[in-house]
């Protein structure tokens, strides 16, 4: 029997860039504890799951199709209680190269899609029993990488928003945190992944990259009843890789 303080039943969710990778791993994981889960991507393709799953297509990018997400999740659903912000690009440049255009679809993207969703779910969330929104950032909102000053710098700004939100949001319930992973096998992160597998580094304390599903257990912690104490919080999910330096590899 499932633990209770897991389960989503009845809880109406809508995840972004869903269609793979981890926005997929969780999609599947809160459909299969109990939630009815919209899935947001350009594709339109519904991740595996036991579970209810819709699809919703829009391109996040275009400020026009975001404006609309919301109601039409709402009409699939009926209301909405959990709202998890993962779409995302991320294709590093080295700053000397970065242009406005390319600022401004990271900026678009990155940060203003998930706050506008944000917005136009608020009077939804406000009316469920149990709100929560999610923010999926990175480690790179902590200790950014090269080629990834404008990444860095927009997952940095959704954790500085997530805590703003969480202050604003008290009155009527809604918890709102963010999840920041490290390196996940993905498509998204498969070259570099591929690359750490032949060479054999280690870049974290787990010794391995991390896998979808793990960061979406993380996720379904953090909108179940279980996990109703944690607000205004950003949870780094990245197996130690933060934590250790180059002295502690050294000493390996």
């Amino acid at each position: 029997m499932a633990d209770s303080g897991f389960s989503l039943d009845g809880q109406r969710v809508l995840v972004t860039g869903a269609s793979v990778g981890i926005g997929a791993a969780i999609a599947s994981r809160l459909a299969n504890a109990g939630a009815t889960v919209v899935v947001v991507s350009r594709s339109g393709e519904v991740p595996q799951s036991k579970g209810a799953m819709r699809s919703l297509v829009a391109d996040l990018s275009a400020p026009e199709e975001t404006d609309t997400v919301i109601e039409r999740a709402v009409d699939l659903l009926g209301g909405s209680d959990v709202l998890v912000n993962n779409v995302g690009r991320a294709d590093p440049m080295p700053f000397a190269d970065v242009d406005r255009d390319y600022f401004n679809a990271y900026i678009e993207l990155n940060l203003w899609a998930p706050l506008r969703l944000c917005q136009h779910a608020y009077e939804h969330l406000a009316q469920s029993n149990d709100p929560s929104v999610v923010m999926i950032g990175s480690v790179d909102a902590e200790r950014p990488s090269p080629g990834s000053v404008v990444y860095g710098a927009t997952k940095g700004a959704l954790s500085a928003a997530t805590v703003a939100l969480s202050k604003e949001w008290m009155a009527a319930g809604i918890r709102v945190n963010q999840v920041n992973p490290g390196l996940v096998d993905t498509q998204l992160a498969s070259e570099i992944v591929h690359s750490l597998k032949e060479s054999g580094e280690s870049i974290n304390i787990a010794g391995r990259v991390g896998l979808p599903d793990e960061i979406a257990g993380l996720v379904h912690y953090l909108v179940a009843p279980v996990g109703r104490f944690a607000n205004g919080a950003s949870f780094r999910i990245d197996g130690g890789a933060l934590a250790l330096g180059p002295f502690d590899r050294w000493q390996q």
